[in-house]
């Protein structure tokens, strides 16, 4: 997949384009890249995914909104997806004084060659969002573009979008967030070392990541999550917060114990998915009161995935 991240150098003929935020990959957003799959697979079009570097609401409002899944993370997902390119175009204030057709004829004409637009029914572009799908379609005609307007995703009687999906990971509802997504919520890092307090004392060794400072994680606390590492799958128990117990840090961190494992796995990436809050994060009187509700926390969650996944 080719990623682009600047306004000059790319130039594209022949392009099947999905527009959007994309911010949470979730189910409405992989309808949009189903579409571009097949017509990538019955016409020979090149695939893209046109979005922005950062969020508008950051450049026009000065507001910034913790995201669900942050640029590298969307990067790293995409990449094992059959999507040709990724544009992350820089949004600046020039940028978003242009008018609905300056941005179709400037971007999707003449830099994209652009051949079908693809967007959701609600989809809204250009100076203070005066595009529509309805300028879409009132322009195709002049610029020879076919458009498909992907309806309204639902799941359980709600709409499918990131607000929805914020607000229940917010509250630590994972399920209820996952249900909405293609795959389950995560986080993608870098194995960092930690105090190896959990190999050397409690007798659990943990893998450490430090989250993205922009990246919306649910509630402190520990969960029953699903550990992808390679072409690798593991399950865990991970716990999110500051660990009190031992050294109260002022950033938070994601620790994991993997079930059966024990491998060196430090500076390799690793994408932790999470499946279901047991509690919140809580001091212990030492080091032994930690070890007993560890040991608890994963046998509760081994139990959840046998339960729940057979494994």
């Amino acid at each position: 997949m080719k990623y682009i991240t600047n306004t000059t150098d790319f130039h594209f003929e022949n392009t099947v384009v999905a527009l959007g935020k994309f911010e949470g990959l979730h189910k409405g957003h992989q309808q949009l890249l189903n579409e571009l799959e097949h017509q990538k697979m019955q016409f020979g079009y090149t695939s893209v995914m046109f979005t922005f570097d950062r969020p508008p609401k950051l450049v026009i409002k000065g507001k910034r909104e913790r995201t669900i899944y942050t640029k590298n993370e969307r990067l790293y997902k995409l990449q094992k997806s059959s999507l040709d390119v990724l544009i992350e175009h820089p949004f600046t204030k020039d940028f978003s004084k242009l008018s609905p057709e300056d941005f179709i004829r400037s971007v999707l004409v003449e830099k994209l060659g652009v051949k079908v637009i693809v967007v959701g029914f609600d989809f809204c572009f250009g100076y203070k969002r005066q595009g529509n799908v309805d300028v879409l379609r009132s322009l195709s005609k002049k610029y020879g573009y076919q458009l498909i307007v992907i309806p309204k995703c639902t799941v359980n009687g709600e709409k499918a979008g990131s607000t929805l999906i914020r607000k229940y990971l917010e509250t630590g509802n994972i399920e209820a967030a996952n249900a909405f997504l293609d795959e389950p919520y995560s986080v993608i890092s870098t194995v960092v070392h930690g105090n190896a307090i959990g190999r050397s004392l409690i007798g659990l060794p943990t893998a450490n990541i430090f989250p993205d400072p922009h990246k919306l994680l649910p509630p402190k606390g520990v969960y029953v999550t699903r550990i992808k590492r390679k072409d690798d799958i593991y399950y865990g128990i991970t716990n999110i917060g500051t660990k009190p117990t031992v050294e109260d840090y002022e950033v938070i961190g994601i620790e994991t114990f993997i079930f059966d494992f024990d491998q060196d796995i430090y500076g390799e990436t690793i994408e932790v998915e999470f499946l279901h809050y047991k509690r919140p994060e809580m001091k212990f009187s030492g080091l032994e009161e930690l070890s007993r509700q560890m040991k608890a926390d994963a046998q509760f969650g081994r139990e959840y995935v046998k339960k729940n996944f057979g494994e």
